[in-house]
């Protein structure tokens, strides 16, 4: 059994998963519970699923980028565990579980497909990557500088999803090149994380507990 942790957006919720199967997800839709609710959430399951810590094979949490207080929220409880528990630490980049998580979501996407993840950075920034609809990545996670948006640079990809809290600021600079569509529904949750997650422990990817940290791709602010 897995305990998968996400706090990069403004939800935040975890997961109880084994394999491909969801047993558990609990959550909340405010940035500010983050703190008081995850290890609240991990007890709740743990009682819930009649599981003992020892049962635990590791921890996942979406380690970046995303809000710097809610990545530093979800790394902390997830090394507090770690510690106590003597499990290992997965750390997940929040694009590629989006990725992961809308072909969870969407198995009968066009194979011809794009995605683009987009999370809120600062005012006239977003960070954003690129994927296939088999999850190859094209590009890798960055910042966009969204006054100095190029458009012809993503003229090859299409047609293009675009979905996550930063796409309804991205969305108008890429609608002009046609085949482009923006998805409001997609919210980030841990339940995503557990094809990724599950890939990493079967291949012993784990963080080392004294010096992890969070992909925060900028110099830290409060966020």
């Amino acid at each position: 059994m897995l305990i998968l942790i996400d706090t990069a957006t403004t939800a935040g919720s975890v997961c109880f998963s084994e394999g491909d199967r969801v047993y558990a997800v609990y959550g909340h839709t405010q940035a500010e519970d983050h703190a008081a609710k995850i290890i609240g959430y991990v007890q709740r399951g743990l009682q819930e699923l009649r599981i003992q810590p020892s049962q635990i094979q590791a921890i996942a949490v979406t380690a970046g980028p995303g809000s710097y207080t809610g990545l530093r929220v979800g790394l902390a409880t997830a090394k507090g565990l770690c510690y106590a528990w003597n499990c290992p630490l997965v750390l997940l980049p929040t694009l590629r579980v989006m990725a992961a998580g809308y072909l969870l979501q969407h198995p009968s996407l066009a194979s011809n497909s794009f995605l683009l993840p987009v999370l809120l950075s600062r005012r006239s920034e977003v960070y954003a990557a690129l994927y296939k609809a088999d999850g190859t990545e094209l590009i890798s996670a960055h910042p966009i500088v969204l006054d100095a948006f190029n458009l012809a640079e993503w003229q090859a990809y299409k047609p293009l999803v675009v979905f996550g809290e930063g796409a309804e600021r991205l969305y108008p600079h890429l609608q002009p090149m046609g085949m482009v569509e923006i998805d409001y529904a997609y919210q980030l949750s841990a339940a995503d994380m557990r094809k990724l997650a599950w890939e990493a422990v079967a291949e012993h990817r784990f963080a080392d507990l004294a010096y992890a940290e969070p992909f925060y791709l900028k110099p830290t602010y409060a966020g």
